[in-house]
């Protein structure tokens, strides 16, 4: 599996799956608007996350996989640690251990949306494809906009539950919301064929995306950005760590990929991100 990085695009605000909502929020005080106030971060935490986030950077995996283990010691009530300490596990290869760390962030904040945009891929490669299925589902929940998610679902569902209706369904949503990555297309046009399907998208097809594009976006943070989880699990920085062995980093999608295409063998497409969580005041990402 060909792993790449690609460049951080951005840090942006995300807290849980609604704007501006701290995932810590047990004796959280409450500013003007209604909603808590962002509490400030302990001595040293900023520093060990960044290096933790730069480790990652690194592909240093078994130093990072460590290293955000010793901080879920200290400071296991972030979810932006958990989340990370599950992706330096499925790097390295630890499939249970990634999982009992995405499931140790949901026991934290449920509404933690990063979390869902990376334990489909972990769920799937212990073969419990009806959690990684809900996995997929709570991230296009999170952020419906982003099509990597519907690429994801559309990959687990063609691949590993032959339900090959669904896939394509899922797979024309994600090349609405990603319509330069022409390896999407392809596999489109292929399982369209496979099927008897017709290889224009349907109508309706065209109300979802307006009604999608229509809502105001709740989540701008779930964009793939850097491998990495936020400071105050409040933001999410995805890195596109790229286990596509051909598509561009603009496509980082990451996880899974579909044989559609000429038969062609499975190959990972669907982007891994890394959590990084904000400083308080961040410039970029402060709350």
């Amino acid at each position: 599996m060909l792993i790449r990085f690609a460049s951080l695009l951005v840090i942006a605000l995300i807290a849980g799956c609604a704007a501006n909502k701290p995932a810590i929020q047990d004796g959280a005080q409450l500013g003007p608007d209604g909603q808590p106030v962002a509490q400030p971060l302990p001595d040293g935490f900023e520093d060990q996350y960044r290096n933790g986030l730069s480790l990652m950077e690194d592909k240093e995996f078994d130093q990072a996989q460590q290293h955000w283990a010793d901080m879920s010691v200290i400071f296991g009530q972030y979810p932006g640690v958990w989340t990370n300490l599950g992706l330096a596990r499925f790097y390295v290869g630890d499939f249970e251990g990634a999982v009992a760390a995405y499931e140790q962030v949901e026991s934290i904040d449920p509404t933690f949306c990063p979390v869902h945009a990376v334990s489909g891929i972990a769920y799937r490669e212990l073969g419990q494809f009806d959690d990684a299925q809900a996995s997929y589902y709570a991230a296009i929940d999170c952020n419906p906009t982003e099509g990597r998610h519907y690429f994801n679902l559309g990959i687990l569902l063609d691949l590993y539950r032959n339900d090959l209706v669904g896939a394509l369904e899922n797979y024309r949503k994600a090349r609405r919301l990603m319509p330069d990555n022409e390896k999407l297309n392809i596999w489109v046009v292929d399982l369209a064929r496979r099927t008897g399907a017709d290889e224009v998208d349907p109508a309706e097809l065209d109300g979802w995306e307006a009604s999608l594009r229509a809502k105001p976006a709740e989540t701008d943070a779930v964009t793939p950005v850097e491998e990495g989880v936020g400071i105050n699990s409040t933001a999410i920085s995805t890195d596109a760590i790229n286990t596509e062995q051909e598509a561009g980093a603009e496509d980082s999608v990451q996880g899974e990929t579909s044989a559609t295409a000429n038969n062609a063998s499975e190959e990972d497409v669907v982007e891994q991100d890394v959590v990084e969580q904000d400083v308080p005041g961040d410039v970029e990402g402060g709350q």
